[in-house]
Parts: structure tokens; sequence; C-alpha cells
């Protein structure tokens, strides 16, 4: 029997998902095939048994899943060597359990099993119509390709609401999901559930209104939330800015900054005078960050788990392709990033083959979406804003403040505006409000208050209305 070699992490990933999560299990039933869709005895047979526990217990097999195996290898003594395969497949299962930090969403892995499944089928198609064509029989070659379907699975895949009930359940149950950013007191309710799998969210602000410290901040925050996060600095820092930030933040603690600095513990509208009315403290560090100091507080922060990933690009080096050709990478180690930081959108590379800069700017925006989509993946990025919010007198941050093209604002899911004026930037206030938000009801001049501390790289601290001080309103 002439065999193939296939990756086999793509093979064991997608029997993992088979055996653990309901929706990639459902969704693979559906197009199961009587010889099966794997290019593996083995795999096939692991394959019929999850579908056949699905459908007498409407679950997964799970942890029972040797158990179901056991009673199938009795009934087949001769079976030893498919035996042998899938006793290896159940010890590396158990130890992969042992290491994983989080399981892939189910989208990642339903659209890593249709590209395996079509591979599958294709070369399967290519070896018999070759032999259709070296027994000179063309016709038949050319029937077997051309009445061949694809497997539908992921990102694309057909979807039949009257029949299939789990994309109505898959549907309902990311409206639970929980956020993979969070912030202190009224922030995280001003906010709303945005900060999930599937978005494009972006900051919007001036030179130096600090949308790198929203950004590391962002992704810091998705380490405590023991998220993985990928973030790629693309020319506004280097690797030693980015590190010295993040260490700061895991210990709150200034890495420059001797001689103090200023720490909010309050932030309010005052009644009478209606200005923004910030309370606070000079603070004089006993000590500043050291790499020892940072390097521990960092793996406290993320457990010492193998859970951000950091890479710097020069200016104008890397476009959204080149970042996801990192992502694919680290997929096929098996890390699978939840959060994706783009520190910032506007000084990507331009997309190859696109001469007009507005329509670089455009297939740029675009193309963050897909990844968003693709890859079933927060995307978290930034802005310039023009010229007119520099004005004294500008207002909120609003829709005629986009830089570039205003197509950028249709593309994502939301947009935040960062306000800050000279006086409020030497306390540490900022009013976050909406330039657009696809759901949910907001106008652009509603705003948030909130005061940081970007000596400890944590621009938001405290918040106006909710907790005022205390490690919960800084973590």
């Amino acid at each position: 029997m002439k065999t193939r070699r296939y990756r086999g992490d793509d093979l064991r990933a997608v029997l993992c998902g088979m055996i653990t999560d309901k929706v990639v299990l459902n969704r693979i039933a559906s197009q199961w095939t009587p010889d099966g869709l794997f290019d593996s005895p083995w795999a096939n047979l692991v394959g019929r048994l999850c579908i056949s526990h699905l459908k007498r217990y409407d679950s997964p097999p799970n942890g029972q899943l040797r158990g179901v195996f056991e009673d199938w290898a009795a009934s087949h003594p001769e079976a030893t060597e498919i035996v042998k395969l899938v006793e290896r497949f159940l010890v590396h299962l158990s130890q992969e359990y042992e290491h994983q930090d989080s399981p892939p969403s189910s989208e990642f892995t339903l659209d890593r099993a249709g590209r395996y499944f079509n591979r599958v089928r294709l070369q399967n198609l290519l070896d018999e119509a070759t032999v259709q064509l070296e027994h000179n029989r063309p016709d038949k070659a050319d029937e077997l390709l051309s009445k061949s379907s694809r497997v539908e699975l992921g990102t694309g895949s057909t979807i039949k609401p009257h029949a299939d009930y789990d994309v109505w359940m898959r549907a309902f149950e990311r409206e639970e999901e929980k956020q993979l950013v969070s912030y202190p007191g009224k922030l995280d309710s001003f906010l709303g559930r945005v900060m999930v799998r599937g978005k494009l969210i972006a900051w919007m602000g001036p030179d130096k209104s600090g949308k790198s410290y929203w950004l590391l901040d962002a992704a810091f925050r998705a380490i405590r939330n023991r998220r993985r996060v990928a973030f790629f600095d693309v020319g506004d820092m280097n690797e030693d800015d980015v590190l010295m930030r993040l260490g700061s933040r895991a210990a709150r603690l200034p890495h420059r900054e001797p001689r103090g600095f200023w720490y909010p513990t309050s932030v309010a509208i005052d009644p009478d005078t209606k200005k923004t009315k910030v309370d606070g403290e000079d603070r004089k560090p006993e000590r500043l960050l050291t790499a020892p100091g940072a390097f521990r507080a960092y793996k406290k922060a993320c457990r010492n788990r193998d859970i951000f990933r950091l890479r710097c690009h020069p200016n104008s080096t890397v476009d959204v392709y080149g970042i996801m050709s990192v992502l694919q990478d680290w997929q096929r180690e098996g890390w699978v990033a939840d959060v994706v930081v783009i520190d910032y959108a506007d000084i990507l590379a331009p997309p190859v083959g696109i001469r007009e800069p507005l329509d670089q700017i455009d297939t740029t925006w675009k193309q963050l979406r897909r990844l968003s989509q693709e890859m079933y993946c927060l995307v978290l990025t930034a802005t310039q804003s023009n010229a007119d919010a520099y004005k004294a007198k500008a207002g909120m941050m609003t829709r005629r403040h986009f830089s570039g093209r205003k197509t950028k604002l249709a593309h994502v899911n939301g947009m935040l505006g960062i306000n800050v004026t000279p006086e409020e930037k030497q306390v540490g206030v900022t009013k976050l409000n909406w330039v657009v938000k696809r759901e949910g009801p907001f106008t652009e001049q509603q705003y948030q208050i909130v005061a940081g501390c970007l000596a400890i790289s944590n621009p938001a601290v405290v918040v106006a209305g909710g907790k005022s001080s205390g490690k919960s309103a800084e973590s």
C-alpha cells in the first residue's frame, strides 16, 4: 500500500479538536465520509470513534476516549499495528494536555482541519487521476477532478441554519465570551464587549498622546488574563524600549524618573467648575527598576509561561502578510495567539503591488481586518490623527480627525479617540471616546475619564466613577 507523510502536528491538532471540542467535532462529522478524511487508517479510526460517541452521547469523548478505544481494540485483536499507533497518539495527547495553557479556538482548529483535509483530498485525487492517465483514460481523470468537492469547515464554509443547531449555539456562546482584555471600574463598561476574538480595535490620537502606552498596557492586561499575546513593534520602538516599559508595567516601578513621579489616586469631574479634578501624590521610588527586578516581575505576571512573544521590525519593513506569516509559523509550533498587537498600523510596510498611497492605507486596514477574522484573534493597533486634532479647540476626537484615508474607520470594529490637553497630560489624565463603534450605541461626545502613570507604563490607573486606587485598579 502506498503511504504518504503529512505534517504530524496538523493531524494531531485536528484529532485533538475532535476529541475535546464539540463545535469542531460537529462540523467535521457533517463532512465525514465512509472512508474517513484523514490519510491514515489509525487517525480515521479515532475520528470514527469520536463521531460515534457524539451521535450516542451528544458530546465529544474527551477523557473517555481511552476506554472507548480499549473496547474497540478488545474486539479487533488482529489490528495490532493500528493499536500501537493509536496508543502512541494517546500518550502524546495526555502529555500535551499537561503543558497546554489554553486550547486553540474552534474556528482556528476548523480552518486548520479544512486545509489539512483538502490537502489530503487533492493528493488522493491526483494519485487516482494519474493512474487513469497512465491507462490512457483522460476522460476518467477529468471526471474525477470535475466531480470533486471541497471539504468546507472553517472561515468561508457554507452554513445551513435550518439543520445545524450547533452554529446557533456557537453564535450565542460568543455573545457571552469572556473579554480578552479587561480594565478597571467604569472603563470596562464604557468600552463594552469589544475586546474579544475576531475584532479589530484601534486607538486614534495625535503624536505623543500615549498610543504606544495604551497598546502595551492592553497587551499586559491580556497577559494577566492568561491569554497568548503576539506583540509586533513595526518601527515605533526597539526591543529595549518595549522590554523596559513592559518591565515597569509588571513591577510597578519606573526605569527612569529617579527624582520621583506623579501618581494619581482619584479622578473626577468637579461639580462646580465642570473641570477634570485629579488627586494624586508625588512618589519617590526607593529604587529604580533593574534587569533582575523586571525579569522576576514579568515571570510572576505571566506565571512563567510562554504567553507573550515580541517581534520588533524597522519602520516600513514588514506588512500585514509578513505578520501573518510569523503567526502561522508560531501556530505550526502549537503557539496560537489570542491577541495580536501592532504598534502601529501607519508605519507598516505598504502592501505589495499597490502604488497609490491612499489605496495602500485602505488595503492595509482591510488586511488587518482579515487577520482578525482568519486567525480568529483580537487585533489591536493605533493610528495617527490629522493636524486638526492638535488645535486647542478641537474638542473630542471625531470622524473628521482621521488621517490618510477615511475608509480605515469602516474596516475597524471600533476606533477609540485619545483626547489629551497639555494641562491634562502633566497629571496623566486622558479622555477616551468612541470615534466609531460597530456594535452598540455610542456618541462621539460621550467619554470616559481615566488617569494614568506613564512612569510605570500604566495609562489607566484610576477611572472616574470607578475604583480610586489600590492594586486592583493597577492590575
